[in-house]
């Protein structure tokens, strides 16, 4: 997040040039360092508008629980107490080679909640490759490419709502069974990653017949 308006410190202070220190004034510049640091560091941790690359849980990732920024409860805490959940529906049992899937991602919770986040990946079970290509349906999602792993995620836009729409085209032929991790996050809507709850789950989806032709295909 940005900072707007925001002004060095010496010229909001003055120039220390030709000035005794005082150590009252020491203090106070060191508290308030401290503070815009700290404002910075939980402003940049919150991320309304989408999380980085790599935070779905899967294959060795950690979500943003476990990378201890969301972690003011247990990762699915939600879900053992009875809160809340994360579920990915809309996939099929057995994909098709060329397919396009409409995929949701639902985050639900009994609380209070005024935001709601979430990643989600698709890769080869045995390899940890890229499967199939992600493709936003809406202005509440969006994705992300990293080490040739693509992500979709929220944007500012959809964190109004706990469901998110996107479509998944299946790999143009059979690359085995193909899972999906995400995380979710059932936010307090405070742009702070304190007091939030957030999930993982994930999906696996068969392989298609080896036999299998893309749509169209004769």
């Amino acid at each position: 997040m940005l900072m707007l308006g925001w002004t060095p410190p010496s010229k909001r202070f003055g120039s220390f040039q030709g000035e005794s220190m005082n150590p009252g004034r020491i203090l106070l510049l060191s508290v308030a360092a401290v503070s815009a640091l700290s404002f910075v560091a939980n402003s940049i941790r919150a991320y309304p508008g989408g999380p980085p690359p790599g935070v779905t849980g899967g294959f060795g990732e950690r979500t943003c629980n476990q990378s201890g920024c969301h972690n003011t409860f247990a990762l699915n805490e939600g879900r053992t107490s009875g809160l809340g959940d994360l579920v990915i529906s809309g996939v099929p049992e057995q994909y098709q080679p060329g397919m396009t899937y409409s995929v949701k991602v639902t985050i639900t919770h009994t609380e209070g909640r005024d935001a709601w986040g979430f990643q989600l990946a698709a890769r080869v079970k045995e390899s940890g490759a890229q499967a199939g290509e992600f493709k936003p349906t809406d202005g509440t999602t969006q994705t992300l490419l990293e080490k040739g792993i693509q992500y979709i995620e929220h944007t500012l836009e959809g964190t109004n709502s706990n469901v998110f729409e996107l479509n998944w085209a299946a790999p143009s032929s059979s690359t085995g069974e193909i899972v999906l991790h995400a995380a979710g996050n059932a936010a307090d809507g405070s742009l702070s990653p304190d007091g939030d709850y957030i999930y993982s789950t994930s999906a696996t989806i068969a392989a298609a017949p080896t036999n299998a032709r893309p749509p169209g295909t004769p």
